[in-house]
């Protein structure tokens, strides 16, 4: 089955020759090779041939939205402090942290023609994300959240950026869809067992489009799953490692 995503692009001003379907949605960057949601990370997606980065959010102290999965800094950098208990320069004054601003991811794909598939965590950093990308005419993003709450925030507000519901495994995709107004079902069934794919069925997929919406996968590094799922009519597929889904070319060698 094919899917003819022109539509859902002209709507939103997404680029209509970007790239491959489905799109390779860099997780975290290309966090495989660098340290997760970084601008380093995001660069190397982008050389990878990553069309997009999903990235999560959190809100400093002082209301600047920065880019990491984590609000404590521990996991990734070793360093017990939290990002919402200081203010953005106190973060960026800290040893080892590379913790970029929203903005600056934001600038780093405008600079590299890369999407960007925004995750939000902390509260309040979706109309701040929205705000930022109205202002810079940035049209290729989507906006999304675990809680529907977030995603429901923006589409009353009328977000005029597609907007995505992230779905644990055991979830009602289309419940949520409906609960948050989305217009994205992102299934995050990576755990799913050893066959994930089998669970992203013609029905499900069938229901999804008769209710206007598209789907992305999850983060998958698996390379005979990863197969399976670019077979599938959706709209995106994260990955840590972008080089799966984009191959380089295979140079030929010069005769001698």
């Amino acid at each position: 089955m094919t899917r003819d995503f022109s539509a859902f692009f002209a709507r939103y001003g997404w680029p209509a020759a970007k790239g491959q379907l489905p799109f390779c949605i860099g997780h975290r960057g290309a966090s495989g090779h660098e340290r997760e949601n970084t601008l380093a990370a995001f660069r190397r997606a982008a050389e990878l041939g990553a069309e997009m980065w999903e990235l999560d959010t959190q809100l400093t102290g002082d209301g600047v939205v920065v880019v990491s999965h984590d609000d404590h800094l521990e996991r990734v950098y070793g360093v017990d402090r939290r990002i919402s208990e200081m203010t953005a320069a106190e973060l960026a004054d800290l040893d080892g942290v590379d913790v970029p601003r929203f903005s600056q991811v934001a600038a780093l794909a405008r600079e590299t023609g890369t999407g960007l598939y925004v995750e939000l965590k902390a509260p309040g950093t979706g109309v701040r994300c929205w705000r930022h990308l109205v202002e810079m005419n940035q049209r290729f993003a989507c906006l999304g959240s675990f809680d529907t709450a977030q995603v429901r925030e923006l589409r009353d507000a009328a977000c005029d950026f597609p907007l995505s519901v992230l779905i644990r495994v055991g979830h009602d995709p289309h419940a949520l869809g409906d609960e948050a107004g989305a217009d994205i079902l992102h299934l995050c069934w990576e755990r799913a067992g050893e066959r994930p794919q089998d669970l992203v069925t013609e029905v499900l997929t069938a229901r999804a489009f008769e209710a206007g919406r598209e789907i992305v996968l999850w983060h998958e590094e698996r390379r005979t799953i990863l197969d399976d799922l670019m077979k599938l009519p959706v709209l995106g597929i994260c990955t840590d490692l972008p080089d799966l889904m984009r191959p380089p070319p295979i140079k030929e060698k010069a005769l001698g």
